[in-house]
């Protein structure tokens, strides 16, 4: 199950790297490229994901006080990855909305005010700790050698595509303030 939930999560991070560039790239007003159904299925994964992670967590927590393993309360690795994944589930249902609805078959735009900025940066940053917490397991799930090299390559581009998405949440939200 976890060589499954390591795949759904390296399509995910994938996906949610190009959903990032476009959507940084429409606010900024460069392109406006709209892939709706990358979302949806972004989404989805996610959901299938989060799912299996509750599960996995919860069998490990279970053998930890199985064996009165003291592993868990001092683990903040572990915590940090499912607390920062709540987040995220959390966090999402702002993201949803904090573009605008659709009423009657017609996409309206909601005003874009502080309140929406700081969601979207708290949204990239539970992101962000989540990446970073995960990424080398994901590496070691895929039976990947010589860890350090390819977990700070892969953690320099998502660091440089989540801060590309942060400028972008405050150019979009400096666009609506003038």
């Amino acid at each position: 199950m976890r060589k499954i939930n390591g795949i759904i999560a390296a399509v995910v991070l994938v996906m949610f790297v190009v959903h990032g560039v476009f959507g940084a790239l429409n606010m900024m007003n460069i392109a406006p490229i709209i892939v709706k159904w990358l979302s949806y299925t972004m989404l989805a994964l996610i959901a299938v994901h989060a799912v299996i992670s509750v599960g996995l967590s919860v069998r490990s927590v279970r053998t930890a006080i199985k064996t009165k393993a003291p592993y868990f309360t001092k683990n903040r690795l572990f915590w940090s990855r499912r607390i920062s994944g709540l987040l995220i589930l959390a966090l999402v249902a702002f993201h949803l909305t904090a573009f605008g609805y659709t009423e009657g078959g017609v996409f309206r735009l909601v005003p874009f005010d502080l309140f929406r900025l700081v969601t979207q940066i708290l949204f990239i940053l539970s992101i962000a700790v989540h990446i970073i917490t995960n990424v080398k397991p994901m590496l070691i799930t895929f039976g990947v050698k010589r860890l350090r090299p390819k977990a700070g390559d892969i953690l320099f581009f998502i660091s440089a595509v989540l801060l590309f998405m942060t400028i972008g949440f405050i150019i979009y939200y400096i666009r609506w303030q003038l």
